[in-house]
């Protein structure tokens, strides 16, 4: 047999085979580059409203820098144009190790455009941080420090645009925190949320303008974990004189707090606490100059409180103070209340809110008498015990054209209680009563004051929290009247850890005709909750407050519930 010779083949190029299996470079370029081009020219809009969405799922955007994160790593102008086109991007990086060739070209990439920055543990690999480039759009900062002072400075260098810091100082010698250099380097800081370790000393010596000011400042949240410390921060805030907001761990002494007083005139909401709680703004920070200066909000939260600071503040502001907080395990005692009681030239006329602690030394029961009896125009008396305050109901409250009111349930009868609402029950369409709040131990008939909520017609808000799951034993019967009494009933609120095992209760509220807004507070929403939150479509509000898990069930309530908006109650910022 002959082989077939060479030249009956089929006449090819004149290309070795490896070189046949190339792709066409200039082909590919030309492709890569219209894509690159293609997403450069795509309007904001579709990226934001469509692209984002996809990329990222439900919930705030996370982009954590020091992980593999693929939709990041397509190309460049893909990569600035997504990190760009959406503010909400949060990005997180840990810095206790080195990092990889591949993650430090993706940070100089995207640097540029950081908005939402947390990092953790700065220190010993700062370094190549620093040398990824300028972070000029960077204006919040969410930063633990543990090891290296200079490390910090030398970011905040990069980063002069901040407006929002958050600064955890954790170091267990006894470090020194040089404030005038943080400072300095933040020219444009609003807010700043300072917590230091228990030994940390904070230095005010460096600066050599000792009398400097940082007037840009408003907010300032300050907590040094050692009580015996509380005055620490004393020094740091006589050179804010600006701030609006101020939130302190462990009061400061009544001379300290004078000080403050003294050196920053325009403090509006001021939040004392001896347990580390999130505080919440409440209204606008009015910033006017022309505004009248003094305290619009005071909040106390936990702790024994023995001295005059708190009714000679209150008395100091009195043409100002707006809103009083006295929250959970709080003990006022006050040493000389005798001598505020015959001020009858004090009036607190803006006073249109008010909550009281969970429990009264006899001193703070009668100055906060006279304050209500002294505040003509008070709207809202909140989380009230009204079996301990029978003189404020007696002679006050009954009278008052209130507006809102909280109860908190007791395991002994509320004599009281029931008769303040079978007052305004009687007054039908006359009651100024629109908002009632319950904090309950329990529901059941022999509650008899509960049941009167739901023959309030003229009501608009009713929140309902449940201290334990007994109180959840009658909530059918309970929902099922207030969806047929309550005919002006507008807005429902609901915080509990745990719902029942049945979603049955809500389905009254379904067929409400007036309701418009229903806010859920919780740890978990079970998936027959999910499912009969869908009978809702019809609300212009249905809030979600609570630690998602499954974003598929609530992705498919948004599909059902256009209203639907959600709040992530556990959130992790590092």
């Amino acid at each position: 047999m002959q082989t077939r010779s060479s030249s009956n083949e089929p006449s090819s190029p004149n290309v070795n085979s490896a070189e046949r299996e190339q792709p066409n470079v200039l082909a590919l370029t030309t492709a890569i580059k219209k894509c690159v081009d293609f997403v450069n020219e795509l309007p904001w809009e579709i990226v934001k409203c469509h692209l984002i969405p996809r990329i990222f799922g439900e919930g705030r955007p996370i982009v954590r820098l020091d992980r593999p994160y693929p939709c990041l790593d397509v190309c460049s102008t893909w990569t600035k144009r997504i990190v760009s086109a959406d503010d909400s991007i949060h990005f997180v990086l840990h810095v206790d190790h080195p990092l990889s060739k591949h993650h430090r070209m993706r940070l100089r990439m995207v640097a540029p455009f950081i908005k939402s920055l947390a990092l953790q543990d700065l220190g010993v690999y700062n370094p190549e941080l620093v040398k990824c480039g300028q972070f000029l759009s960077l204006t919040k900062l969410n930063i633990e420090v543990t090891r290296c002072h200079e490390a910090l400075l030398q970011l905040l260098e990069i980063a002069p645009n901040l407006t929002h810091l958050h600064m955890t100082f954790d170091d267990d010698t006894q470090a020194s925190f040089a404030a005038f250099d943080v400072l300095d380097r933040c020219p444009q800081l609003i807010r700043l949320n300072l917590t230091l370790s228990p030994n940390t000393i904070i230095d005010m010596t460096s600066n050599s303008q000792r009398d400097r000011t940082y007037d840009n400042i408003t907010h300032l949240q300050a907590v040094c974990q050692n009580e015996d410390r509380r005055d620490v921060f004393i020094p740091l805030i006589q050179h804010l004189p600006n701030l609006r907001l101020l939130y302190l761990l462990y009061p400061p002494s009544s001379t300290n707090m004078n000080t403050i007083h003294q050196h920053c005139p325009k403090i509006q909401q001021l939040f004392l606490s001896f347990t580390h709680v999130p505080y919440k703004i409440h209204g606008d920070i009015k910033q006017e100059e022309e505004d009248i200066p003094g305290l619009r909000l005071l909040s106390l939260h936990e702790g024994y409180y023995y001295n005059d600071y708190f009714p000679e503040t209150m008395i100091q502001h009195s043409a100002t103070l707006e809103s009083l907080e006295l929250k959970d395990s709080l003990l006022l005692y006050i040493p000389h209340v005798e001598t505020f009681l015959g001020r009858d030239d004090v009036e607190f006329k803006q006073l249109k809110s008010l909550r009281f602690p969970d429990s009264s030394d006899p001193s703070f029961i009668t100055f906060m008498e006279w304050v209500i009896e002294h505040a003509p125009n008070l709207e809202s008396i909140d989380a009230i015990d009204l079996g301990a305050h029978t003189n404020v109901f007696n002679s006050t409250l009954r009278r008052r054209p209130l507006k809102r009111i909280g109860f908190r349930s007791t395991l002994e009868p509320q004599q009281h209680v029931y008769q303040f609402l079978r007052h305004h029950v009687r007054l039908g369409d006359k009651s100024h009563l629109q908002a009632v709040k319950c904090i309950l131990h329990s529901i059941s008939e022999h509650d008899s004051w509960i049941f009167l909520i739901t023959e309030l017609t003229q009501l608009k808000t009713l929140e309902l929290r449940f201290k334990s799951n007994d109180a959840l034993m009658g909530l059918d019967t309970f929902i099922h009247q207030v969806s047929e009494g309550c005919i002006g009933l507008e807005k429902v609120i609901l915080k509990s850890t745990f719902f029942p095992s049945s979603s049955q209760w809500i389905h009254d509220l379904s067929k409400h005709r007036n309701l418009q807004e229903i806010i859920i507070d919780t740890t978990h929403i079970p998936d027959h909750l999910m499912i009969a939150l869908q009978a809702f479509s019809h609300l212009k509000l249905l809030h979600l407050k609570y630690d998602i898990k499954d974003w598929h069930s609530l992705t498919s309530l948004r599909h059902k519930v256009p209203s639907l908006v959600y709040s992530e109650k556990h959130y992790p910022i590092l």
